[in-house]
């Protein structure tokens, strides 16, 4: 029996996971690579050629790009939930709304002492700040919480599906028909590319050695500094005493982060993404970049989102929460300006493969950063400089 089209995609393989998922007879496993980065590997023996995993993959066919219903900016009214925000707080306010009605909410959250970030399911608002705030590393999603999806729709409730657009593509392919009832809700981020887990997992316990205890908890985008010149903010808790502290570095100075940035450690399925403005989400969510210079009459500096709506179910969801917003009509190509990756892959750092082999051949932290690294842009630098202007002029008109 020939081997399934999803055998010959390779690289362009996103590690969605929802080709092993859907398969009947479970012979498709996903296996992690060197860089973390899983991959599909078929059992050609139990394989019956049913044509499942290709249904589902977002790498095989072709779907249709992704309509607009409304465009808008919006931030929540609540400063507590800003705070608690990467950007503008839409996800946290669909969220609890789907909660409050008995739903279930699915969304990368950290595991493993935050080496790892996993989907998974929470059917209640202590669960949900988990799933809040930026998480820069390509997250897993299990046959458990694929089925797990499914069985909530299938049961009468509500479901949020929040993911990259490789991930809610995969999770409509594995539901379906199931995927276009009321009850599902596919929210997908603006998506610059994921990194290598492995990366991740090595700086997360380069950064616990360094501060002399493990890492606890990870906020990506620290609002401290400001939500124009976030911060990286890593929480540590020694095992015997419980004591421990925050260390936090702007964007721009985190090596990690400088590496994201740089495109050097993203997945090759990133550097040409099967589902940019075609996963078939209902809303896409983003940082709206770049607000401040169309609107700065509208305070941003705890965040504002770019809110997408591609489905006229997904403007029902929208409406429903914006009398709990501050929001305002926009335009996609507003919105462009500032996130060029909502529609086009970033170009790869000139020297990717070369910083990959070094991380797959177990490279330390040390020596990558003495090798690597990855220096700002003048763009970047200016930014950076005016953003820290901005904070000592507005210190000095609080102590004026």
């Amino acid at each position: 029996m020939p081997n399934p089209v999803i055998c010959t995609i390779s690289d362009a393989c996103c590690g969605c996971g929802a080709c092993s998922a859907a398969c009947p007879k479970g012979c498709i496993s996903m296996e992690r690579n060197g860089l973390g980065f899983s991959f599909s590997i078929v059992d050609p023996e139990a394989c019956i050629a049913c044509g499942a995993c290709e249904r589902a993959c977002p790498a095989i066919g072709e779907r249709s790009v992704d309509q607009l219903q409304l465009v808008s900016w919006a931030k929540s009214d609540s400063s507590e939930l800003l705070d608690r925000s990467s950007s503008g707080g839409m996800f946290g306010l669909l969220a609890r709304n789907v909660l409050s009605e008995g739903g279930v909410v699915c969304g990368a959250a950290f595991d493993d002492g935050c080496r790892m970030v996993h989907h998974v399911l929470v059917d209640n608002e202590a669960g949900l700040d988990a799933l809040m705030r930026s998480k820069y590393v390509q997250s897993s999603i299990g046959k458990e919480v694929y089925r797990g999806v499914r069985n909530a729709i299938r049961s009468g409730r509500r479901v949020l599906f929040a993911g990259t657009a490789c991930q809610v593509a995969g999770m409509r392919g594995y539901l379906g028909k199931l995927g276009e009832s009321d009850l599902f809700l596919s929210v997908d981020v603006i998506c610059h590319g994921v990194p290598s887990p492995e990366l991740w997992s090595r700086w997360i316990d380069y950064r616990g050695e360094a501060f002399g205890s493990d890492v606890r908890d990870v906020n990506m985008r620290n609002k401290t500094t400001g939500w124009l010149s976030y911060s990286t903010a890593y929480k540590h808790v020694a095992e015997k005493d419980n004591a421990g502290g925050i260390e936090s570095q702007v964007y721009g100075e985190d090596w990690y982060m400088k590496a994201f940035l740089s495109n050097a450690s993203l997945r090759s399925s990133c550097l040409a993404c099967p589902a940019k403005r075609s996963s078939g989400s209902d809303i896409t969510l983003g940082d709206f970049w770049g607000f401040q210079n169309t609107h700065p009459e509208v305070d941003c500096s705890k965040g504002v989102s770019a809110v997408l709506c591609n489905t006229e179910k997904g403007e029902r969801a929208f409406k429903a929460i914006s009398r709990l917003t501050v929001n305002g009509p926009t335009t996609l190509d507003e919105v462009i300006v500032g996130n060029p990756s909502l529609i086009s892959s970033v170009c790869p750092h000139p020297k990717r493969d070369e910083f990959l082999n070094d991380v797959a051949s177990g490279s330390s932290i040390p020596d990558l950063m003495a090798k690597w690294k990855f220096r700002q842009s003048l763009r970047q630098r200016v930014r950076g400089k005016l953003s820290a202007f901005k904070r000592r002029l507005k210190k000095l008109q609080i102590l004026d």
